[in-house]
Formats: C-alpha cells, sequence, structure tokens
C-alpha cells in the first residue's frame, strides 16, 4: 500500500499490510458465472421476433445485476485494509465515502479472535482488539489469522514493556 509521506511518523514502520481474505471474492466469482450462464441460456431461448430489443435489454439487465453482484463486492474488498504499524493499527474501508480508525497500541488491554470452520480451513478468522474506548475494533476475515494475532501481541506486550521495537 502506497504511503503518503507524512501518514506514519518517522520512527513508525508497518509491520503488517492486509486486505481480507480472497475467499470473501468466491462469491462473486460464483455470481458472475450463474449470471453468464442465465444469460447464455435467455439470450438462446429469445424469440427471433424480439431478438435486437430483448438482447440489449437482457444484456443491459446482466450488466447491472453484475454491478451489484459482482462488482461492488470486488471494490469493496480491494478498498477495504488493515494496517498494523509499530505504534498503532490501521482500519481503512469504503467505497465513496472513505472511512477509517486509528487504535494506538498502548491502548489495545486484550485481543482475541473468532473463527467459523470456513475460517479454520481457509487459516483466517476474525480478530477482535478490545481498547480502553466503548466498543472493540473488529478486523473481519484476516488472512493468516494466528500469525497477525502473534504479532499484534507481540507489539502490544513491546509497547507495554517501554517501547521496544519487535
Amino acid at each position: 500500500m502506497r504511503r503518503r509521506h507524512g501518514d506514519l511518523a518517522d520512527d513508525e514502520y508497518v509491520v503488517v499490510h492486509c486486505h481480507p481474505h480472497g475467499r470473501v471474492l468466491a462469491a462473486p466469482v460464483l455470481a458472475l458465472f450463474v449470471l453468464a450462464g442465465v444469460l447464455g441460456v435467455l439470450l438462446a431461448a429469445l424469440p427471433s421476433g424480439a431478438r435486437p430489443v430483448g438482447t440489449w435489454v437482457l444484456v443491459g439487465l446482466f450488466a447491472v445485476t453484475a454491478v451489484v453482484l459482482v462488482l461492488v463486492p470486488v471494490l469493496r474488498w480491494a478498498s477495504t485494509s488493515y494496517t498494523v504499524t509499530s505504534r498503532r493499527i490501521m482500519v481503512r474501508a469504503g467505497l465513496l465515502h472513505r472511512a477509517g480508525v486509528n487504535v494506538a497500541l498502548n491502548r489495545v488491554a486484550e485481543i482475541s479472535y473468532r473463527r467459523s470452520v470456513l475460517d479454520r480451513v481457509f487459516g483466517s478468522g476474525t480478530i477482535v482488539v478490545d481498547t480502553q474506548g466503548p466498543a472493540p475494533l473488529q478486523l473481519h476475515c484476516v488472512p493468516d489469522l494466528a500469525g497477525v494475532q502473534r504479532m499484534l501481541g507481540e507489539l502490544v506486550y513491546a509497547v507495554g514493556d517501554g517501547g521496544q521495537r519487535v
């Protein structure tokens, strides 16, 4: 991820940067294949008298449905990022309306995780960062859950132990 000069402090460095696990793209890809198959069947079954206009109507419906079911989830995945630096956890998300959350590592009280059966198969899961704030920060579908959680734990311990570098 490109960083503008000034986003990170002079002595701050990126430890982990990732997007949600790629498995979240399985549903949009499957939807694209199903939509393409349905479009092909409908175009083949279209009566010859309705061909020019009917074809364009079906293709238009396909395009709108594909944007909603395929393009929007892919862009949402691409625009969501989790970054752990030597000082903080940063979450960025949003297509048109960008939102971000920064949590200083010295405010982290507890790090836990949740994994479903599917998460365990893919090695992903949700990291729950309990801060001294009103609600915990949740990082959904984090790839390499064990590695990211271990690194977060080491960083939080190092910050709490006088800020020694990991």
